[in-house]
């Protein structure tokens, strides 16, 4: 399930050119203001400040109709915690392991790690250097990468890769193979959540 493809598509067309000139920007009517960028909705796995209470964001239904689905199912610590921003980035962790030819195993894997980091929110900062869904450290590559889910994902998998080498990360429980990639000061956080991240992956593949 792609929930961003289901979003409506809108195409804005300069309709003149733009000019810089004696430090003012010229512009036809069909260049966006900065007010009207400034403006407009969160859509996608925005990054959001560590108190996300009012954020708001513009989603489609099937990313609110999935978080109403999914806070029936759920047991542990999303339940009852799903929204549709929540549900778009566990969406983009998702299609991520699709778009890298993986598995829901690792799907899973991946999604309670983000669950333990935040809960599936995608925060702008964290502990010292942290950020992202997963609160990747800087040597994971620049802010805007850990920021972006799809890329931040696949930062997780190259991880993996590196500490289970030939997929030899499938022979071990998923709650360790998520500890040994984020190295954690509380190594058994990740089997709890399990449970959920297989719930909310079968849901959203």
């Amino acid at each position: 399930m792609n929930f961003i493809e289901s979003m409506p598509k809108f195409m804005f067309t300069a309709t003149s050119s733009v000019l810089l000139t004696g430090g003012l920007l010229l512009a036809g009517p069909g260049a966006a203001s900065a007010d009207e960028k400034e403006e407009a909705p969160d859509t996608g796995c925005a990054g959001v400040e560590m108190d996300v209470s009012g954020v708001a964001g513009d989603f489609p239904d099937a990313a609110e109709k999935a978080a109403e689905a999914l806070n029936e199912e759920l047991t542990q610590d999303m339940a009852g915690n799903m929204n549709a921003r929540t549900a778009t980035c566990a969406d983009e962790v998702v299609e991520a392991t699709k778009d890298r030819d993986m598995d829901k195993d690792a799907a899973t894997i991946a999604m309670a790690t983000t669950i333990v980091e935040t809960h599936l929110n995608n925060y702008t900062g964290g502990d010292r250097d942290s950020v992202g869904l997963y609160q990747q450290r800087d040597h994971y590559g620049s802010p805007e990468d850990r920021l972006d889910a799809g890329q931040a994902t696949e930062a997780f998998y190259e991880e993996l890769d590196v500490v289970y080498p030939d997929e030899s990360w499938e022979e071990e429980s998923p709650g360790e193979v998520a500890q040994d990639v984020q190295r954690s000061a509380y190594p058994d956080r990740y089997h709890d959540q399990i449970d959920d991240a297989e719930v909310i992956v079968d849901h959203l593949w």
